[in-house]
């Protein structure tokens, strides 16, 4: 294995992780914000106060966010992996890629009723500002968060699923390079009597420590 696909591998196991456990925060923040939600409408004297639900939609859109954000890069990494490997990529999520440019650039667009707008393009230069906003459906992008479903309405669960196979992928072949250099240590110490002759001295000295 070249060093570069060693890299590409440990980047693609890094950021499934990071999907997995950036899930896991997603999650949790957004069972508490329905909760709340749930909990307000009641109108007890325990509801939460409004303020409370204002800082759990803050919360989740930053954690759903930094899941898109790690889901890309886990995207982009296991490409690279496939590269290396002379192997063809998966085709990309174009969809997940929009998304992730549409909030990468939302400091340039406007907004109304609770959505990211493309602005005015009357150049050309000004195009590119806002052009992955009219990429998604009806040219806008919905800053409202939804069960199950990401800011953009990507789907939290594929994310996941993808995310889950690449650290089971990856850990099968850890697992795989573990056993063949077993194998071949075993078979080197066939060849070598005085190394199979320590190897037996090392196990004795575990079974009866009382003679060490």
């Amino acid at each position: 294995m070249s060093e570069s696909e060693e890299q590409a591998r440990f980047f693609v196991q890094t950021w499934a992780e990071a999907v997995l456990r950036q899930a896991a925060r997603a999650r949790t923040i957004r069972h508490t914000a329905e909760q709340d939600s749930q909990d307000y409408d009641r109108m007890e004297d325990w509801s939460p106060p409004l303020y409370l639900l204002v800082e759990n939609f803050r919360t989740q859109w930053a954690e759903e966010h930094q899941l898109l954000w790690a889901a890309h890069q886990l995207e982009r990494w296991d490409a690279r992996l496939r590269r290396e490997r002379g192997q063809e990529p998966r085709p990309q999520d174009a969809f997940l890629k929009t998304v992730r440019d549409a909030l990468e650039h939302l400091d340039e667009v406007d907004f109304e009723d609770g959505q990211a707008v493309a602005p005015p393009a009357p150049t050309k230069r000004a195009e590119r500002i806002g052009r992955a906003v009219r990429d998604l459906p009806g040219g806008v992008l919905d800053l409202a968060l939804g069960p199950g479903r990401l800011v953009g309405g990507v789907s939290a669960q594929a994310i996941e699923a993808r995310a889950l196979e690449a650290v089971r992928a990856v850990e099968e072949e850890l697992a795989a390079e573990q056993l063949e250099e077993h194998a071949a240590f075993l078979q080197a110490t066939e060849n070598d009597p005085a190394m199979r002759q320590l190897l037996e001295d090392i196990a004795d000295a575990y079974d009866h420590p009382e003679l060490t």
